[in-house]
């Protein structure tokens, strides 16, 4: 009786520690980390970053938090955050510095090729990524957008973000090939869209036979 009793002890107190485990690493920990994180963009608000070292230092304390989950959530939270910075960056410095912090988060989760929300995560780099090279001009970050805009299509063939995002890659590098079939995509699932029309008519008006690439 007394073996059984000890056992019975033994079992309790380690079911205990197991749930106050996951309670720690399940709840707390990520608990933590979103409210420093959101503790930071709040500051950000109030006292906004003097430069672009500023930034990434305040912003790098809470995706550093150690935690199991709730990474992902704060990288995407943290590419919408850049997204609009690069949209507002005055100079091409600041804009490969700002896309780079980014992307030492991001390539974790990419290069995984699955989680919750992926999809989002793809067309969050891919927007990333068009925005520099609108900013900077630069060839690759185009590259880069067309090759996470098309994985994402891969992955949500009637997703209307990638789509749209292509609409505007392919455009971007005279791509008619690829501006006609993914045009025609978006206006079969939405047919009311005038915008795509009007665009893809201007586009093909201002493109002469010789510019068509394979997409």
């Amino acid at each position: 009786m007394q073996e059984d009793r000890t056992y019975k002890q033994l079992a309790a107190i380690i079911i205990a520690v197991v749930i106050l485990g996951f309670a720690y690493y399940g709840s707390y920990l990520p608990m933590r980390k979103a409210q420093a994180f959101i503790s930071t963009l709040q500051g950000l608000q109030t006292s906004p970053a003097t430069s672009l070292q500023d930034l990434e230092t305040r912003v790098s304390g809470p995706l550093n938090k150690t935690s199991p989950i709730g990474q992902e959530e704060i990288v995407r939270n943290l590419a919408n955050s850049v997204l609009s910075f690069v949209q507002q960056a005055g100079t091409t410095t600041s804009t490969q510095q700002l896309v780079q912090f980014l992307d030492n988060y991001y390539d974790p989760i990419l290069n995984r090729g699955k989680g919750m929300s992926f999809g989002q995560d793809l067309y969050l780099e891919g927007a990333v990524n068009e925005v520099a090279f609108v900013q900077t001009g630069g060839s690759q970050y185009l590259k880069d957008a067309q090759h996470w805009y098309e994985l994402g299509e891969q992955l949500g063939p009637n997703r209307p973000q990638p789509l749209y995002g292509l609409f505007d890659v392919y455009r971007a590098e005279n791509n008619v090939t690829g501006t006609i079939a993914v045009a025609n995509k978006i206006l079969t699932n939405w047919p009311g869209d005038t915008r795509i029309e009007t665009s893809l008519v201007q586009f093909l008006q201002s493109t002469t036979p010789t510019s068509t690439k394979k997409k």
